[in-house]
């Protein structure tokens, strides 16, 4: 068995918002099960490119310009990076370990990877691979966000139902804060004052104030809340639940759930853009399409077997997330 697979395996969507000079509305999507990688155009929402990459590929995050994806591959301890103008150009790098969860500098300098087993963050040098420094946090790191701006980069701690809160300069853990149970996926808001943390076994979010490391409320959305993203345009919170086919919707002002909206089989990553919701359906192989105005699904995109994790970039908007 996959060692994605017996982890759950799911995107953890970082929301760093970034210059780019990469490609205009473009989605990225792993797909785990048949090893590949899928190119969509979010503009026509049609598939523009479909490549292979390792076996076992897991999460990805996209450099600054967007001309780079970096994929983990936890089974073999390694990352495979590469070109978005040519996706046959790669290179792979060979920490060791169990690489999972994944955030870039928006320099384009450096890349941070979680060690699922040995239970530290790692920070590579983004041209070479090279490992520079390495930190311990809690249990099972899963999810990474990066507030480039303060230098933060947060940690969802699986098993130690935590977030570690890293200084990239120094890669010092500086606080570790108590969340639900089975933190999994976390992102910022726009302004980084906020984080959500989605709690897989708690059924809830946790927000966090990222000012004074401390949770504000715990707002309840049930079943196996494992993705979440910001939509900024609508000012809105989306959680996907694993085993209800649903995304929950949280009003991101009062912190209520306004409404639910179903989708594909067993979903996992979200990503918001532009007043849509893209959630990966990793049992059905598809995409759901969201109008997020109007709470409704407006169009399923097949992909290819176990879509888990997205990466989107935006030159017209100047956006990596």
């Amino acid at each position: 068995m996959r060692v994605a697979t017996q982890l759950a395996v799911c995107l953890i969507l970082h929301c760093i918002i970034v210059p780019t000079t990469g490609f205009p509305h473009e989605l990225f999507v792993v797909c785990q099960d048949d090893a590949s990688l899928i190119r969509i155009d979010t503009r026509r929402e049609t598939v523009t490119a479909r490549v292979g990459v390792a076996p076992g590929p897991a999460m990805i995050a996209a450099t600054r310009d967007g001309r780079a994806l970096f994929i983990t591959h936890p089974e073999s301890g390694r990352i495979t990076k590469l070109d978005t103008v040519d996706l046959g150009a790669r290179q792979i790098f060979t920490p060791g370990g169990t690489p999972f969860g994944i955030a870039v500098d928006p320099v384009g300098r450096f890349v941070y990877v979680g060690d699922w087993k040995k239970n530290v963050v790692r920070k590579l040098d983004a041209g070479t691979g090279a490992t520079l420094q390495e930190t311990p946090v809690g249990r099972e790191p899963a999810g990474l966000a990066l507030d480039a701006k303060r230098a933060r980069l947060y940690v969802a701690n699986r098993e130690s139902r935590s977030v570690s809160v890293i200084e990239t300069g120094s890669m010092r853990a500086f606080a570790e804060i108590e969340v639900g149970d089975g933190p999994f996926a976390l992102t910022l808001d726009a302004t980084g004052e906020r984080l959500f943390v989605a709690n897989v076994r708690s059924g809830d979010i946790s927000v966090v104030d990222t000012g004074n490391e401390a949770v504000l409320t715990r707002v309840r959305v049930g079943g196996s809340p494992y993705g979440v993203a910001v939509d900024r345009a609508n000012s809105r919170i989306l959680v996907t639940d694993q085993h209800g086919d649903k995304v929950s919707v949280i009003d991101a002002d009062t912190l209520e759930v306004i409404r639910t909206i179903e989708v594909g089989r067993y979903p996992e990553a979200v990503l918001a853009i532009d007043g849509k919701g893209y959630v990966a359906n990793w049992f059905s192989g598809d995409l759901s399409i969201l109008d997020l105005a109007t709470g409704r699904r407006i169009a399923t995109l097949r992909l290819g077997e176990g879509p888990r994790s997205m990466a989107f970039t935006d030159a017209t908007s100047g956006e990596t997330r």
